[in-house]
């Protein structure tokens, strides 16, 4: 089933996020979260995912992204 399942998002522009959870395809989710200053980004499937701090701008998110565009670049996709 390819198509957006589940949006959660808890929180508001004014008082800040907290979460934001999108899940899709059959079993593919993503989730934002901020706690205590931090930025953690959590992208899986039901197997299991990854859990990476997006804090700061060449932080170990950025350092994540790099690494899978260095090992597959038919995937990159940059801001024109």
């Amino acid at each position: 089933m390819a198509k957006i399942r589940s949006v959660v998002v808890e929180g508001g522009r004014e008082q800040g996020y907290q979460r934001v959870q999108v899940l899709f395809g059959v079993n593919s989710f993503i989730e934002i979260t901020e706690t205590d200053g931090k930025v953690k980004c959590l992208l899986g499937s039901h197997a299991g995912g990854v859990e990476v701090d997006g804090s700061e701008a060449k932080g170990h998110f950025a350092q994540i992204v790099n690494e899978l565009m260095e090992r597959h670049p038919e995937t990159i996709w940059k801001e024109e």
